[in-house]
């Protein structure tokens, strides 16, 4: 299934979904990539403070990848952000 992630709270709920429905706890997770509980917490928290290698050992660690699409004229935000 495919999510549209526009910002970083989104991004932080997907990844607790993901990890969740892989049947993984904070502390499972962590120790498939080499890390703490409390790292996998702030990841999940705070998405920003990741780097992009460990954020890809994430997804890879939860059998997900990550896709870029270019958006339609439909789905630009109506904003002068872009």
């Amino acid at each position: 299934m495919d999510y549209a992630i526009q910002s970083p709270a989104q991004l932080s709920s997907h990844l607790r979904s993901l990890r969740k429905a892989k049947g993984l706890s904070q502390q499972q997770l962590g120790a498939l990539l080499g890390v703490g509980q409390s790292r996998i917490a702030r990841i999940e928290n705070q998405p920003g403070s990741v780097s992009v290698d460990q954020f890809l050992a994430v997804l890879g660690a939860l059998r997900v990848q990550m896709v870029l699409r270019a958006m339609s004229a439909a789905e630009l935000p109506n904003d002068d952000a872009w």
